[in-house]
């Protein structure tokens, strides 16, 4: 039977490089050192065979030393505790992120956190009983460009480093006490040229598995989960299988699909008996009908599952699960249909990477963000710009969120032909992936070469999903032969009048806003600070090539565009689906408009740690029904007495009145229709209360106050959760702050804060937003930013108590306690 084993456990890492270990050798299963077993790990050194030993006794007669070990010609007589400069990891493991910050390496595009390589190295055991099945290594992502051994025997190389991959090592591998440990190594190497133009971390950050199953058994990726057809009654379902017989004779086999409800209830089953010569082959196409049919969308996330079983001789040899969902989509000229029904496309951009451990994320962190979007009213997240973690798709499965997945780069070369069809094969049942790009902003785009890789990595994304629209994201449509004519920056002044042009000569093309806005603000920053690497959250004065330009508050990628002008460019061109926000989150990298002292991205509607930046609220406003006001900035600007300070309101309410401490500065109105979501004052400062009252039809629907806070007084802990799984992985992101004596948050306060977590769990990352901080995310100390930080908790193994405590010097120490439990369901 089939079995898949997390294999992220007990690995040892290494930064820099070890020796020369080579890739060629005369022998097989003679690499050295390093790549099989060491000193006291267990060992036979004849496990190649026995011609080994008649060597041996030769060597030993020729040099007169009767003592000779063959091993010595190897290196597997090197003595384990002789190789230093290991440390334990358990994956998903970001190496680079542990390095300093270099502003001499590195360069702002990577965060300054310099490239180099780094080892990863495991022993581990097969029992005997595994033998004669297949075992298959799987890495869902290795950053960067990859080596691995097994054994003394050199496996393979993959390149990039966001693509899931995978070896046999059935033949490699050692099985029981007899024949001794197995070792693995891997060699991450992110020297060799940057995928991307943003922080890209290294190392083997996303899961390992272990997954073992009969020589007649699924292929891996290999059920594609289809709805043809679907009402209120009745879903037509296709279940295509891809069957592979590794045994050298034909085999004779049924497979049998069982369709199961959310439930876990049976509602469908068929078999289908099926003949597979010798080492080959086969796909086997399957219809079920599903009676009243739970239909997957963003306000029913409803999953199915399809149970496959192969059946040999009466016996079940392999069985595949795979979760899926029914429902249709389709892309019309006037937007994105989900079953039937418009969808206006509420849309950000993300890259994969987070506070506290860089591109390595815990499952828990990827559905952390997944929500932080889904509160903000948004509905859709594009995957900028590569495929992610398959456990971030599950997320959005769960949680109702719409996915552009992406491939990296547009090229049809065979290497980038198989990265794409990885992403292909592997996410094509996940429901909510309503879309796939074939890639962002090529710069050879609209020339002959770029339009025939287009037409063949279409045509091949068309062959493996043809129920999936595909786009590319560009900045020109010339020559862009995709079904959905992805746009990136419409509304901008430099780069929209070549698009509407566009528009005008293709009146029949479908168009997808693929990405918008790119409005620079740091949480919290109310001014520029280029010395602090900081930007002002009411629109910067820079642009993206740092330069101060008189630009207003344009912001944004060479001025593209303010939230609320990329909506109204949307209101006025309701054909384009929606927006595509750049970005969700602040990401590491890609400092723009600064470089140094900037390490993060100003991008973000969230900040880096997931706290809401004042813009989150403007999106809130057009996105979401319920009413809602937010006021901007704080109230804390003692320099500023009786000086004029701009108060600026985002709602979805058509009028607002603003009062400071008691008395009204005067209502204005808001017109939600036209895009109008943003009213401004301009207010004597004084301290107290400053509050944003808002009306509909003449009635209070929302408000907001900022106070005058009194001094920093004591720490606040938070929990998402304040209980965990004890399985050494899951993950509660923990808000520090610091408030004032009547418990309001202080949100001018940076103070450094000291943490020590005990019991059943750890440390795992803490961060706090600020761009221009340089703090390691691992350590055990943080300053706030602007009122808060963020510390992420990690469960342990056994169940029981885990104790957080928080104290800074002059404040109010704080103490939170969590749960940790073995019979936790999510």
């Amino acid at each position: 039977m089939r079995t898949r084993e997390n294999f992220d456990r007990n690995w040892m890492f290494h930064v820099g490089e070890v020796g020369k270990i080579v890739k060629t050798v005369k022998k097989a299963g003679m690499i050295a050192g390093l790549t099989n077993a060491l000193g006291e790990e267990r060992h036979e050194p004849f496990a190649m065979g026995e011609a080994a030993r008649i060597i041996q006794n030769i060597a030993r007669e020729y040099l007169g030393d009767p003592n000779f070990d063959l091993t010595q010609m190897y290196g597997s007589d090197t003595p384990k505790d002789k190789i230093t400069g290991w440390v334990g990891v358990n994956l998903p493991h970001d190496w680079r992120l542990e390095q300093p910050y270099n502003p001499e390496r590195g360069g702002a595009f990577q965060g300054y956190l310099p490239n180099g390589v780094g080892y990863y190295r495991k022993v581990f055991q097969i029992p005997q009983e595994d033998e004669g099945k297949k075992i298959i290594i799987e890495f869902d992502g290795v950053m960067r460009s990859s080596s691995v051994w097994v054994n003394g025997c050199f496996v393979g190389d993959h390149l990039s480093g966001y693509t899931s991959f995978h070896y046999d090592i059935t033949d490699l591998l050692k099985y029981g006490d007899e024949e001794g440990d197995n070792v693995i190594l891997v060699r991450t190497d992110t020297t060799g040229g940057d995928e991307g133009w943003w922080y890209e971390g290294g190392g083997i950050y996303r899961h390992v598995w272990l997954t073992k199953h009969d020589y007649l058994h699924v292929d891996r990726w290999g059920t594609f989960v289809r709805t043809e057809q679907v009402d209120n009654e009745m879903a037509a379902v296709t279940v295509e299988t891809t069957v592979s017989n590794e045994y050298p004779q034909k085999m004779k086999y049924g497979i049998r699909t069982s369709i199961l409800n959310p439930a876990g209830e049976l509602v469908a089953i068929t078999e289908t008996d099926c003949e597979t010569p010798g080492i080959d082959k086969q796909t086997v196409l399957q219809s079920v009908q599903v009676a009243k049919p739970l239909l997957w969308s963003q306000d029913t996330p409803h999953l199915y599952e399809a149970v496959t079983e192969l059946l040999h001789e009466g016996q079940i040899v392999d069985t595949y699960r795979t979760v899926f969902g029914i429902r249709t989509v389709e892309y019309r000229q006037d937007g994105l249909y989900l079953n039937g029904k418009y969808v206006q496309v509420k849309g950000t951009c993300n890259h994969q990477d987070f506070a506290g451990v860089g591109i390595a994320l815990p499952d828990r962190v990827h559905e952390y963000k997944i929500k932080r979007l889904l509160e903000m009213g948004c509905n859709a997240y594009r995957c900028a710009h590569h495929p992610p973690a398959p456990e971030l798709l599950d997320a959005c499965d769960r949680l109702g969120m719409l996915v552009m997945n992406e491939n990296r780069i547009t090229e049809s070369t065979e290497i980038k032909l198989d990265d794409l069809k990885s992403m292909l094969y592997r996410d094509r049942n996940h429901p909510s992936i309503f879309m796939w790009s074939l890639g962002n902003e090529e710069k050879i785009s609209g020339s002959y070469q770029a339009n025939r890789m287009l037409k063949r990595t279409k045509d091949l994304a068309k062959r493996i999903d043809p129920t999936r629209p595909v786009t590319a994201a560009n900045l020109s449509q010339k020559g862009m032969d995709v079904e959905v004519n992805g746009v990136n920056y419409g509304e901008s002044v430099k780069i929209g009048q070549s698009i509407g042009e566009w528009f005008q000569s293709h009146p029949e093309a479908k168009v997808l806003n693929t990405e918008n806005v790119s409005f620079f603000s740091a949480r919290g920053v109310y001014e520029d600070d280029p010395e602090g690497g900081r930007c002002s959250s009411y629109g910067s004065r820079y642009n993206m090539q740092g330069k101060e330009m008189d630009v207003g508050n344009l912001g944004g990628a060479g001025g593209t565009s303010t939230p609320e002008r990329s909506w109204r460019y949307f209101l006025e061109n309701r054909f384009s689906g929606g927006l595509f926000i750049w970005t969700g989150f602040d990401y590491r990298g890609e400092t723009t408009p600064f470089q140094w002292p900037s390490v993060l991205s100003h991008f973000g509607i969230l900040d880096y740690c997931g706290f809401a930046k004042d813009s989150y609220y403007f999106y809130q406003s057009i996105w979401k029904d319920e009413p809602i006001v937010h006021l901007m900035p704080h109230w804390n600007w003692p320099d500023r007495l009786g000086q004029q300070v701009e108060v600026r309101v985002y709602t979805n309410c058509s009028v607002v009145e603003l009062v400071l401490n008691g008395q009204s500065l005067g209502k204005k109105q808001a017109d939600a229709e036209a895009g109008e979501h943003t009213l401004s004052w301009q207010v004597a400062y004084e301290p107290g209360v400053l509050e944003a009252i808002a009306y509909r039809d003449g009635v209070v629907v929302a408000t907001e106050r900022k106070e005058t806070t009194t001094d920093e007084y004591s720490i606040h802990l938070e929990a998402n959760l304040s209980e965990l799984l004890a399985d050494g992985q899951d993950v509660s992101m923990v808000t520090v702050s610091v408030k004032d004596q009547s418990g309001r948050v202080v949100p001018i306060a940076n103070n450094r804060i000291q943490f020590h977590v005990t019991g059943e769990g750890k440390l795992l990352g803490l961060g706090n937003g600020d761009p221009g901080c340089h703090e390691p995310d691992r350590g055990d100390a943080r300053s706030l930013f602007n009122g808060y930080a963020l510390a992420l908790i990690q469960s342990l193994d056994e169940a029981g108590e885990i104790r957080i405590e928080a104290s800074s010097e002059g404040l109010v120490s704080a103490v939170l306690t969590l749960q940790s439990r073995k019979d936790l369901t999510n």
